[in-house]
């Protein structure tokens, strides 16, 4: 008798680890994409304060930061693309390891090739700035940056809408949804708002509503893991 119980002791102690574990590793990935909306955000930020006082934060593209030709770029290269662009990526793999059903997994997948995408935009970079004279962006990697934008564009609507709509269709989530699918109109609405000051503010603006929209679904990953027994 004394043998099956020290097995069964193992056991339970095997099965009470389990869902601690799995707490810890939720809390893990809500955790990254609260961060990655602190190092978007700071990295393009500083990456503005230390360009040449010709860039316009205005006018200018966001991806400028980050070319061959501006200042410091590893401020937006490293931190806010790689960095970032890491970190959603593990916010991803938690809400998989989350969410069940079709849409759930839809959205990860989605949030992940965001991820993959912004890690990317601190790879492929621009060859200059606007305000270098002649400034053409014609090598493969200007043309990479164009292209993974497109997609990484495409994925971060579709990753807003479909983990909106699985967080409706659970009870649990479903207080989320309407504050998540927010995000969409949010980030138009920011765009106009901005697009007085030039198209490079408009950008900025509806790149904080994106990821505070993704910090708000990580916020929400972060009490499932409160509320799990």
């Amino acid at each position: 008798m004394q043998p099956d119980r020290k097995l069964g002791s193992k056991r339970g102690a095997r099965a009470a680890r389990a869902p601690l574990s799995g707490r810890r590793l939720t809390r893990v990935a809500a955790a990254a994409g609260l961060l990655a909306f602190v190092t978007f955000n700071v990295g393009w930020a500083a990456g503005d304060a230390v360009q040449r006082a010709a860039f316009s934060p205005g006018r200018d593209d966001i991806s400028y930061l980050g070319a061959l030709t501006a200042r410091s770029p590893w401020l937006y290269n490293q931190v806010a693309a790689n960095l970032s662009g890491a970190l959603l990526v593990v916010l991803a793999a938690g809400l998989w390891s989350t969410l069940a059903g079709r849409l759930g997994r839809s959205g990860a997948v989605a949030l992940a090739v965001t991820g993959c995408g912004m890690f990317l935009d601190g790879i492929f970079r621009l060859d200059c700035q606007s305000i270098d004279r002649g400034c053409v962006n014609d090598s493969w990697h200007s043309h990479a940056h164009k292209i993974e934008s497109g997609v990484t564009v495409i994925a971060t609507f579709a990753a807003i809408v479909l983990l909106a709509l699985a967080f409706r269709r659970l009870p649990a989530w479903r207080p989320a949804w309407i504050l998540t699918i927010a995000g969409l109109p949010a980030v138009f609405a920011a765009n106009i708002a901005f697009s007085a000051l030039g198209a490079g503010a408009a950008t900025r603006a509806g790149t904080v509503v994106v990821t505070a929209t993704f910090a708000f679904v990580a916020f929400r990953l972060w009490r499932s893991a409160e509320d799990t027994p």
